[in-house]
């Protein structure tokens, strides 16, 4: 009974570790970061995601691109700056960290990738918002793992 317990609770403890781990996400998913054929492609791709403090994003890039972060100004214009250069022609795999909240913006800066829609803006949030308070994209997973091990713990009781 003692085992199944410390085993049930590092069972447990895995997974609310996981559950509270960044996340990683690949911008653009299995097309990567390319001149898209739809000018809203990436805003389309990041609308329902929530990107928090910690997360990682991934530019998976092919050929003449590369990634530049700007302001919401040079974002809304397509302005080819290199002052927040963040990768470069050659690279193929880009992971950028999320390390503050607020808004952020990214373009490409060649040619007229960004002006074809090869630009997105996101918002991160703060993972500090309160201790007791889980963030939506984590939550749900730490809920289900919650309920499987008071589930498992009850049975375990009243096997015993």
């Amino acid at each position: 009974m003692v085992l199944n317990m410390v085993g049930l609770s590092m069972f447990a403890l895995a997974f609310m570790i996981i559950a509270t781990e960044a996340r990683e996400y690949t911008v653009g998913d299995s097309v990567g970061w390319n001149t898209p054929t739809n000018e809203t492609f990436y805003q389309d791709w990041a609308t329902n995601k929530t990107f928090l403090v910690g997360d990682i994003l991934i530019f998976n890039m092919t050929g003449n691109q590369m990634v530049s972060q700007v302001s919401k100004a040079d974002y809304d214009n397509c302005t080819k700056v290199v002052s927040g250069f963040i990768g470069k022609e050659g690279v193929s795999v880009l992971e950028q960290t999320l390390v503050t909240s607020g808004p952020l913006y990214f373009i490409c800066p060649i040619d007229d990738d960004c002006v074809k829609g090869q630009k997105i803006n996101i918002n991160v949030e703060s993972t500090n918002s309160g201790a007791s308070t889980l963030q939506p994209h984590h939550s749900a997973i730490s809920r289900s793992v919650g309920i499987v091990v008071a589930l498992a713990m009850y049975f375990l009781t009243i096997a015993h």
